[in-house]
């Protein structure tokens, strides 16, 4: 309940909630409480193990009309193919740029 209303006191400020999933149960709990845009995290907190087929697997579960990020563990245009066939629209990538000694090339190799 606390992040319905959350939520909705973001949308009074005409903001956009992203909320971060890691398993099928805190994606129900995400689309229980209408969130529209579902990040769905790649790496498993307790280990710091990614594993792309978080994606796989919890995609699926967001109805259409609602955006699917993929966090963590986008590193190649073939992860990002991937994940994209599992019905994300976006990825969030971090680790693979900071990591980068050309931060420029590698974002041009990953669009």
């Amino acid at each position: 309940s606390q992040l319905s209303e959350l939520a909705s006191l973001a949308q009074r400020f005409w903001m956009q909630v992203l909320v971060e999933v890691h398993d099928e149960a805190e994606m129900q709990t995400a689309l229980d409480a209408g969130a529209d845009i579902v990040g769905i995290n790649n790496r498993d907190l307790r280990t710091f193990i990614t594993d792309l087929a978080v994606t796989d697997r919890l995609a699926g579960m967001v109805p259409s009309g609602k955006i699917v990020v993929s966090e963590s563990g986008i590193s190649s245009p073939e992860h990002i193919d991937r994940v994209r066939r599992a019905g994300a629209h976006a990825v969030l990538v971090g680790e693979a740029l900071v990591a980068a000694k050309d931060v420029g090339a590698k974002l041009r190799e990953l669009v």
